[in-house]
């Protein structure tokens, strides 16, 4: 039953108690034989009067109305007292005890006026017994309902709360995912072509032929930047497995990117130690912490000399160290993602390794990053 019904019931509820006691009273005054009679009918509407109450002050004035019955003998209160009490209470033994002082009550009646009663045989007193216990027993059943259908009610919210809960974190999650890959993708090439754009605006001097090389490399490093950030584009609009995926890095992307780092103007070597075919999602890690590392020497040393190092064999660790002498005075207006090294750490994190970042103390500046590399099964 919704908020709304609820009142409904309750006012239906109240309508049938009235039209019920005044039935029971217009009858007990109709059917009357003597004075006693008027007055237990008058009674009867007294306490169906005072039962329009049992909401507030259900504990005490049940039990007193059943008691008050004894002198009206009204089967109605009887009934609905005892309904009353046991939907209301959550003591059982409570709820016995006033079924059994209904049964007591109106029992009590044809023992003490049995000239008058018409109710005074044996198979009275075992109506009684049977009303009383159905009215107990349907109260205990309504009252089990209400609290299952609470507690349901409850654990659906509980669950509804947790499930936005749970689509919050994984949009934020998401949307971090997907920076992160976005920084990833983009930075890197981005840097570049500012370097390069950099080098042509500070020498105006250069010869038609390296301006016309330096031009190439920035259209061809821009071109490659617009269509990765086009194919994570289209994954974020695509529908379901039919959106197209990007090319994930291998291993040779890593040491291309040394590559693509030198023609850029940067002073860099490459220390690649490694003999063994190196597992695709350990190539993927390894390919981000070097970018990363080369992206911010693009950005913040650019004038200094750098050093990548690759050292491992499978069944041990891959060691990855991107240092660079630490600049002197060396500014740069690029803007930074403020989430570069945060990512590649979660990546890091993510594959079981560690890593670090910061000055050394022979003057560099290093991110150095372990991870573990399994044996080939």
């Amino acid at each position: 039953m919704d908020e709304q019904g609820a009142p409904m019931r309750h006012r239906w509820q109240e309508v049938l108690l009235v039209v019920a006691i005044l039935t029971e009273t217009i009858l007990g005054i109709i059917l009357s034989s003597s004075a006693g009679d008027v007055w237990r009918a008058v009674l009867t509407l007294v306490l169906g009067a005072a039962l329009l109450q049992r909401h507030q002050h259900w504990r005490w004035l049940l039990p007193v109305l059943l008691v008050a019955n004894i002198i009206s003998m009204s089967i109605t209160v009887l009934i609905v007292v005892t309904y009353a009490y046991a939907t209301r209470s959550h003591h059982r033994v409570l709820t016995l005890l006033v079924a059994v002082l209904a049964v007591l009550t109106g029992a009590l009646p044809p023992l003490l006026w049995v000239s008058t009663s018409p109710y005074m045989d044996l198979t009275s007193l075992i109506l009684i017994v049977l009303v009383v216990a159905a009215s107990a027993a349907t109260g205990m059943y309504t009252s089990a309902r209400r609290a299952l259908l609470h507690q349901l009610q409850q654990r659906a919210e509980q669950a509804e709360s947790g499930r936005a809960v749970a689509e919050e974190q994984a949009r934020r999650a998401e949307r971090t995912r997907i920076a992160r890959e976005m920084h990833d993708i983009v930075a890197h090439k981005i840097s570049l072509v500012a370097m390069h754009a950099g080098a042509l605006e500070v020498n105006p001097t250069l010869e038609r032929e390296q301006v016309q090389q330096s031009a190439g490399l920035i259209r061809q490093t821009a071109a490659t930047a617009l269509s990765e950030l086009r194919e994570v584009l289209g994954v974020l609009r695509g529908d379901g497995d039919e959106a197209p995926l990007a090319p994930q890095p291998t291993w040779e992307d890593v040491r291309r990117l040394v590559t693509t780092s030198r023609e850029a103007g940067i002073a860099v070597d490459l220390f690649d130690f490694i003999d063994d075919v190196v597992p695709d999602p350990l190539a993927r890690t390894a390919y981000r912490v070097v970018q990363e590392g080369l992206t911010n020497i693009h950005k913040h040393a650019l004038h200094t000399r750098a050093r990548v190092a690759l050292i491992g064999e499978p069944g041990t660790e891959l060691v990855i160290e991107v240092s660079n002498v630490l600049p002197k005075g060396f500014t740069t207006d690029l803007p930074g993602a403020r989430m570069g090294l945060s990512g590649i750490e979660t990546r890091v994190t993510h594959a079981g390794g560690t890593i670090t970042s910061g000055p050394t103390d022979d003057g560099r500046f290093e991110v150095r990053a372990v991870i573990p590399w399994p044996m080939a099964t």
